[in-house]
């Protein structure tokens, strides 16, 4: 029995393990952006939209070329022949001779035709086809604009391909970081907390031993909750940015994912006038913004060409059998023209419409300029903080550790409390998340930075 109950806890072990090892997922922020690279559904979507824009310039350069269309019928005709009726033609008496009295006898004794007769007959089954040539003439310019405007579609659609990317990355390791600084954090309140239930300890001690009021153990029980609703409230926003990065990442429901620690130092920022410059040049929404206003003038251009007439050349090869008094096949070409003279102000009104999408769009990239340019800015700023961040909170940590140091030998002396000691732990957990906080913030303005300047 004794070995039974050992088999079943090492298989039920064996099974944890493996659960846990198939819904783990070991992750480095550079892994985490090659998944969401490749998972992420918002991505998806715009790769999809980039592949849909480029078919419609494939469509629309397609107009270019003639159209040649086969049209054909086969039908059942339940009267398919041409009669004429007794006296249906008479009147041509009264062209022929014009006398009244001759016309009268004529239609009263000699009527056209003398009886109900058939003149063609038909055939109830009939089919016939029509082949055809289309070639617009004068429509190839409008068709020229519409090809601008679809190669227009297509680069604003892989700029916001590359946009969404670019925050998808931004986003990732915002997220990934946010973790493991959460988790830091965390760290550091469970040792405050820790400390706060030792000290409330201490007080208890000291109120029963008469040396300190009642106010002041109450005072602490509630230092200690706030500590626990740090602590909720920290663990809480973890939870919340890995729910967040499994989203973006489009991971499994029942996935875990183990951040590995990356904080690698990155440079300093160069020249601020040289980030400003990428960003007005390299910048994805910038970009779109100017390919906007290209192509608000190409919309310009094809209401103004609504005033063309349309000219258009055609060939026509038409074969048919069974219908009476159609020739069984004949050929047809010429040039067909349609041009609207009145549109009661309709053509106007368009171009009007566009000169105002085209003003909207100018006014839009200019104030993308100012704000790209101030973004910029802003982020470099941020990185050189970032860098004193570091320096002052690697400055702290070394503080803290000596604190720690001269605690450890205190409390060993019997000199102070436990509590003091689990608080000089606390205090150099926190310091040591402050430094991770400062390193992990200074990669991610410098991420911010490239997605800002595509550089």
């Amino acid at each position: 029995m004794k070995y039974l109950n050992l088999n079943i806890t090492f298989l039920f072990c064996l099974l944890f393990m493996s659960g846990y090892a198939q819904d783990t997922i070991f992750l480095d922020r550079q892994k985490a952006l090659d998944i969401a690279l490749q998972n992420n559904h918002l991505i998806k979507i715009f790769h999809y939209k980039t592949e849909s824009a480029h078919a419609g310039l494939a469509e629309m350069k397609s107009h270019y070329w003639p159209r040649l269309e086969l049209e054909a019928s086969y039908a059942y005709n339940s009267n398919p022949d041409i009669h004429a009726y007794k006296g249906e033609f008479s009147h041509i008496y009264h062209d022929l001779i014009d006398v009244g009295w001759i016309d009268e006898i004529l239609e009263e004794y000699f009527p056209l035709p003398p009886k109900d007769m058939v003149l063609i007959h038909g055939e109830e089954f009939f089919y016939k086809t029509k082949l055809s040539l289309y070639q617009p003439v004068t429509q190839l310019t409008t068709v020229n604009t519409g090809r601008k405007i679809a190669e227009t579609d297509y680069e604003i659609s892989k700029a916001e391909k590359e946009k969404v990317v670019s925050e998808i990355e931004v986003g990732v390791t915002e997220l990934y970081y946010g973790i493991l600084i959460e988790t830091r954090y965390e760290e550091a309140a469970l040792l405050e907390l820790e400390y706060k239930l030792r000290e409330r300890q201490d007080a208890i001690n000291a109120y029963e031993g008469g040396e300190l009021l009642e106010v002041d153990v109450f005072a602490l029980k509630a230092e200690v909750n706030e500590k626990e609703q740090e602590l909720l409230q920290i663990r809480n926003k973890k939870e919340k940015y890995r729910l967040t990065l499994k989203q973006v990442l489009a991971l499994p429901a029942g996935a875990r994912p183990i951040l590995a620690n990356d904080t690698s130092m990155q440079a300093r920022p160069g020249n601020l006038d040289e980030y400003i410059r990428s960003g007005l040049l390299n910048n994805h929404e910038l970009q779109i913004a100017g390919l906007t206003v290209e192509k608000a003038q190409y919309g310009i251009d094809a209401a103004k060409k609504e005033y063309i007439p349309e000219l258009a050349f055609f060939m026509q090869y038409n074969f048919n059998h069974g219908i009476p008094l159609y020739p069984d096949s004949y050929f047809l070409a010429g040039f067909n023209l349609k041009w609207t003279l009145m549109a009661a102000g309709q053509r106007k009104a368009l171009v009007s419409q566009r000169e105002a999408l085209q003003a909207e769009a100018y006014e839009d990239m200019e104030y993308k300029k100012i704000s790209i340019r101030n973004e910029v800015e802003k982020v470099w700023l941020d990185i050189r903080y970032a860098h004193q961040l570091i320096e002052t909170a690697q400055n702290a940590l070394h503080a803290r550790k000596e604190a720690l140091r001269l605690s450890e030998d205190a409390y060993r002396e019997k000199e102070i409390l436990e509590s003091a000691f689990i608080k000089a732990r606390a205090n150099l957990k926190k310091a040591e998340a402050d430094l991770f906080a400062a390193r992990a913030n200074l990669i991610i303005q410098h991420t911010k930075l490239a997605a800002l300047t595509n550089k």
